[in-house]
């Protein structure tokens, strides 16, 4: 059986938030308030319903709107508005990430 291309579009979403900020599932989870098998479900594609996909969104600070169309619960013509999801780590260029790091930590230092 292949997963939908909605599936697969949730689970490597679900995937990309944890990266992005170092988190494991039980991470999310707590500051979801949610359990960690409902998180863990996420990754492996399965969608949220309405009261998970909001602690996600307030958790992962991400809009619900967001949350609604990756994970396929609504899609962007039923949203009525252009959905745009930032790419992920693995989607910027290496340099490019590289300077952004520079200028992290020469901000932290310049106001430590």
């Amino acid at each position: 059986m292949s997963e939908t291309p909605a599936v697969q579009d949730w689970a490597i979403y679900m995937d990309t938030q944890l990266a992005e900020r170092g988190w494991e599932v039980r991470d999310l989870a707590a500051a979801a308030d949610l359990s960690p098998s409902v998180v863990f479900r996420w990754k492996h594609g399965f969608p949220p319903n309405l009261k998970n996909a909001r602690a996600a969104a307030g958790a992962l600070g991400v809009p619900l709107l967001e949350i609604m169309v990756v994970s396929g619960l609504m899609t962007p013509a039923e949203a009525g508005a252009t959905v745009s999801v930032p790419p992920g780590l693995s989607d910027i260029p290496d340099d490019e990430l590289v300077d952004e790091m520079r200028r992290r930590l020469k901000s932290r230092n310049d106001n430590a």
